[in-house]
């Protein structure tokens, strides 16, 4: 059975929402696939939340879906066994929504934005509005560069010539995501959070996604910034207190900069590091994670 990678996105956490650029990753070293197992008693809780999900509106809308046939496996023992880390900005439930419909859909759409609204309509039943991105970067297994919500395309990007070190921090704090993402919402309705939005955040986030796609690493670092220091003034639910110091510290650093991974709020949090020495200083602090070097601990 095949594997549904997690997804990391790199950029467009809650703007995506809003309609502005976004790209996603896999990240293969976390995923999930299905299994059979014989003992039912293994991890009730997973069996639990599945099940319900079964009996959700979310799925019983989904054209096409063989609900039927998707209970009497998980009542046989079939599992998705995974080890994306749940509400950790990593699409644990992204891996599985995808995992459904593969499994589960017999006639399926391979039109992209078709697939988005689909996912999303899935996904709302673990965090209310979903912009259906952690599934359908999982279910391709492919970068997804995604502009103006339905616009969505494989990305294409320039080789880097000294590329940053993308790097995740366990703040190890999980989250939920659906709070954080109505708190976001409404607060963009609110006209002063609105015009910041606007006038700041909107045109640094869409300059900083497009110097990463064209491997410009001067307008990378120089907006970068821009959206770490908007994202720790203004996002403060999106921001765990234990993060604050090291993120303030970013500003002092030319080496490093942070920014919330996924809903944020908790989870990992998402940094791009000049050198792998700035990373053994914050290693003290917190687990560091290279997610495009296997996993691997700095």
């Amino acid at each position: 059975m095949r594997n549904y990678p997690a997804k990391l996105l790199l950029f467009g956490e809650h703007v995506l929402l809003l309609g502005a650029s976004a790209l996603a990753v896999p990240v293969p070293a976390f995923s999930g696939k299905w299994a059979w197992h014989k003992d039912q008693s293994v991890d009730p809780a997973h069996r639990k939340i599945v099940l319900q999900f079964i009996e959700s509106i979310a799925l019983k809308s989904i054209a096409g879906l063989d609900i039927k046939r998707m209970k009497e496996d998980i009542e046989a023992g079939l599992i998705f066994h995974s080890n994306i880390p749940t509400g950790y900005g990593l699409g644990s439930s992204g891996a599985l929504c995808a995992g459904i419909y593969d499994r589960y859909v017999a006639e399926k759409t391979a039109d992209t934005a078709a697939l988005k609204l689909i996912f999303g309509q899935m996904e709302s039943f673990f965090h209310g509005a979903s912009s259906g991105i952690d599934p359908l970067t999982s279910y391709l297994d492919a970068p997804l560069l995604i502009r103006h919500k339905t616009e969505v395309s494989i990305a294409t990007m320039q080789p880097w010539q000294e590329p940053p070190l993308v790097f995740l921090i366990d703040t190890q704090m999980p989250r939920q995501t659906g709070p954080l993402v109505e708190w976001f919402l409404e607060q963009s309705k609110q006209n002063t959070f609105s015009e910041l939005l606007t006038a700041e955040l909107l045109p640094a986030h869409e300059a900083m996604l497009g110097a990463w796609l064209a491997a410009d690493a001067a307008h990378f670092w120089t907006n970068l910034r821009r959206v770490s220091q908007f994202q720790l003034a203004h996002f403060h639910p999106m921001i765990p207190g234990n993060m604050r110091s090291i993120w303030e510290r970013s500003f002092d650093n030319q080496d490093f900069n942070l920014k919330i991974c996924g809903a944020g709020g908790g989870g990992f949090m998402l940094g791009f590091a000049r050198n792998r020495e700035v990373l053994k200083e914050i290693s003290d602090t917190f687990p560091v994670i290279l997610p495009f070097e296997n996993n691997k601990y700095v």
